[in-house]
């Protein structure tokens, strides 16, 4: 399969890390300092907000951590303690840009990491901050795009009006999403935004955006499965319709949580090791699917 069995043709630094560049664009990959070249990994793409980079976004989900693991199993998909992979995209402002060429350049990197490294094709995942979190929200409603990725992560989406044409959000299959918003968040605000001068810079209110996924999941927005606490000035509100995992969306209100990454240096939990990981180590894609 691809890239196991061998070792990478890539060349990774000391810190496990190397920059790969397909025509103008890059992203940066780091494998696990116990990378084994004979054993499936899953992956994780990561997308970092404006003006940052993929070293910063490394830094704030703490993705590359030796300890953030996805194990366990999911039907017979068994993964057992296995290093995640990481690619790290330098997105930039997306708006404005040539979606489908994005999507094309996305589907390149997945292609490159199956070539170079010995990649579960049924485990990669997407997730994103601020503009990289809107994003992945774009991936999500692609259905070229939705069919890579097992389940999706998004936090403080940056979910412009003039970017997102919710109306022609079409993944063709049912999403998994977890998200994670601050109702004190003044760059992407949690009740929405109307620009008077601009209305490409209009924001939905998050409530509303992700009601809109549980609805496209085929669920009911005002039966949430679960609504609870469980860290202090945290809400957790979960919908599931009927046995289907795959329909699952979990949100994260966090009272005075401002534009950030939610990390116990900022607020009661940490969103990567407590909650995303363990979110997509339910998923993974089945093979025939793909």
């Amino acid at each position: 399969m691809g890239g196991c069995g061998s070792n990478p043709s890539w060349t990774f630094n000391a810190e496990n890390h190397f920059n790969h560049t397909i025509g103008d664009r890059s992203f940066l990959v780091h494998i696990p300092a116990k990378y084994d070249f004979n054993t499936t990994h899953p992956v994780v793409l990561s997308f970092h907000g404006y003006g940052e980079d993929g070293l910063e976004q490394e830094r704030i989900s703490g993705f590359s951590e030796e300890r953030n693991l996805i194990d366990g199993k999911v039907g017979s998909n068994c993964v057992f303690g296995r290093g995640l992979l990481q690619a790290y995209r330098l997105l930039g402002n997306y708006r404005g840009t040539d979606f489908l060429n994005l999507v094309g350049f996305v589907a390149e990197i997945i292609e490159s990491l199956e070539a170079n490294l010995c990649v579960d094709y049924t485990r990669i995942y997407a997730s994103g901050m601020s503009n990289g979190g809107g994003f992945v929200n774009l991936l999500a409603c692609s259905e070229q795009a939705a069919s890579k990725f097992a389940a999706f992560a998004i936090v403080s989406g940056a979910l412009y009006n003039g970017t997102h044409p919710f109306t022609e959000c079409d993944p063709g299959r049912k999403i998994p999403l977890i998200t994670f918003h601050g109702t004190a968040d003044k760059t992407i605000p949690y009740d929405g935004r109307n620009d008077t001068i601009n209305t490409n810079d209009d924001t939905p209110p998050i409530p509303e955006w992700r009601e809109a996924w549980v609805a496209r999941n085929g669920c009911d927005p005002s039966a949430p499965t679960n609504v609870s606490q469980p860290y202090q000035g945290v809400v957790e509100t979960t919908w599931q319709c009927g046995d289907d995992p795959e329909c699952t969306v979990k949100a994260f209100e966090i009272m005075d949580g401002i534009h950030k990454w939610p990390s116990t240096a900022e607020t009661t939990f940490n969103a990567t090791s407590e909650q995303i990981l363990p979110f997509f180590n339910q998923f993974s894609l089945l093979p025939g699917a793909l």
